[in-house]
């Protein structure tokens, strides 16, 4: 939720949800032009000013039509701008101009593009340039054309004079995100000490429908252990002209804050997005910090798991629908490259369609350690428990984990070594998860499109409580 912060004139301290500043924050002014692709930035630095800037994409030195500090013209070397000793209490003007994206439709992460004919999509790191020192605090204000919105991940407040202050906070400049300036429509989801900000891009017919999917979604995840995963949360929705189903494709990004960028196709019926799993999925990865790269296997098969745990919660879709999805996913998963250990496998990740294997056999591993943490505490531990307990301690700290920090962590958590011994057993073997054996000890039989619960099943009990209970 947004706070207000806090000025202690005395000492000089300046208070944000909880994070206390020495010093005061750097002020930047952003002008929009009419045209949404040229940005005109006024940034004052209180204090000494810093020694760089530095840009989070490659190509923003190529965007930057120009940069001074008073009468001195400043030129980018890569990615920074050298300010070299600059004194004190000094303004740098700079000027960027976009260049959108031309191919017909988006096919990585965040990047710069227009979506219709009112909505500038942009990636942060395109034209933000900042101080190489994360823990610098940024605090921007936008002038925008008429009728013209901005959506950003970073947390804001509201300013004196009524537009929001976003306050940049301490990702690195290299993670990536995107903020939208046009006249989309716009939503909020309160849940709790969580909202979420939806932005709606190109001007959907009936925003109602995909405001009330987003909305069931999001409680759903919430439903995990309480509370939705983060405080704050940017959600763009985008059309798209290729791709099948309601989502073609979905990816979260962190820099400046957590978000969920969603590619749609509008004209699909609305039960068709309440029973995709995609946007779960997105925002099942928010249970975890920002993982690293190399290990898809945790962050994606964590997501993988819930999705259909979460869906089966809230309702999306039955009990025997979520166990028949898993059952079909791990198939999918045992069918590709089966002469591929999984350890292999998450090792090329980008090859092919050997995802599938990554991501259902992590799948798999998540669904034992649920099963086995519940069974060995009695049911007073479970993977939600553990996931509640890690957001208390590390879903703040913005760096890469590794999986084995995590894992080691989940267990440190749950005081058992669950994690950690399914883990290494698996990476052990050349095989890929026995997802049969674990469905058999929890009582699921699934045949063709029939689903049978065994209610005298070892692991019976942990069944139904991961499907139906709170944790």
């Amino acid at each position: 939720m947004t706070k207000v912060c806090t000025t202690v004139a005395a000492v000089i301290t300046f208070s944000l949800c909880g994070a206390v500043w020495a010093v005061p924050p750097y002020r930047y002014q952003i002008s929009l032009d009419e045209s949404l692709e040229q940005l005109a930035v006024h940034a004052c630095f209180d204090g000494r000013v810093p020694e760089a800037l530095v840009a989070g994409s490659d190509d923003a030195r190529f965007y930057l039509q120009s940069m001074r500090l008073g009468e001195h013209a400043l030129e980018p070397v890569g990615d920074k701008v050298m300010l070299g000793n600059a004194g004190e209490n000094a303004c740098i003007d700079y000027v960027v101009k976009l260049q959108p994206a031309q191919s017909l439709a988006q096919s990585g992460g965040p990047e710069t593009r227009r979506i219709g004919s009112h909505d500038m999509l942009t990636a942060i790191g395109d034209w933000l340039w900042r101080p190489l020192d994360t823990a610098a605090q940024i605090e921007l204000r936008f002038r925008l054309p008429a009728g013209i919105k901005v959506s950003a991940p970073w947390r804001s407040e509201t300013g004196p004079d009524g537009p929001p202050i976003f306050l940049a906070g301490d990702t690195p400049p290299g993670w990536p995100g995107v903020v939208v300036f046009g006249n989309f429509t716009s939503h909020e989801i309160h849940m709790a000490d969580s909202v979420s900000n939806v932005a709606l891009l190109d001007a959907p017919t009936q925003p109602e429908r995909f405001e009330k999917w987003i909305e069931g979604a999001a409680r759903n995840v919430a439903s995990l252990y309480g509370r939705f995963p983060v405080a704050s949360l940017q959600i763009v929705v985008s059309p798209t002209p290729r791709g099948r189903g309601p989502v073609p494709w979905a990816y979260v990004s962190r820099g400046g804050g957590p978000a969920v960028h969603l590619f749609i196709n509008p004209a699909r019926a609305p039960a068709e997005f309440e029973r995709d799993w995609s946007l779960t999925h997105e925002m099942a990865h928010l249970f975890l910090p920002y993982v690293d790269a190399r290990d898809a296997w945790l962050f994606e098969g964590l997501p993988t798991y819930l999705q259909n745990v979460l869906m089966a919660r809230g309702g999306a879709i039955s009990v025997e629908e979520a166990w028949r999805r898993m059952h079909a996913g791990f198939e999918r998963g045992a069918r590709t490259a089966p002469d591929v250990s999984f350890a292999r496998a998450n090792e090329r990740i980008g090859q092919g369609n050997i995802y599938l294997r990554v991501y259902w056999g992590g799948a798999a591993i998540m669904l034992a350690a649920d099963l086995q943490l519940r069974a060995q505490t009695g049911g007073k531990q479970s993977l939600a428990t553990a996931l509640e307990q890690l957001s208390r301690c590390c879903l703040g700290d913005n760096r890469r984990w590794g999986a084995q920090e995590i894992i080691e962590r989940l267990d440190r958590l749950s005081g058992t070594t669950v994690f950690t011994d399914i883990v290494r057993a698996q990476f052990a073997a050349n095989g890929y998860p026995d997802y049969a054996d674990i469905l058999s000890r929890a009582g699921v039989k699934v045949e063709g499109d029939h689903v049978e619960l065994d209610a005298s099943a070892p692991l019976a009990a942990e069944r139904e409580a991961l499907m139906h209970a709170a944790h």
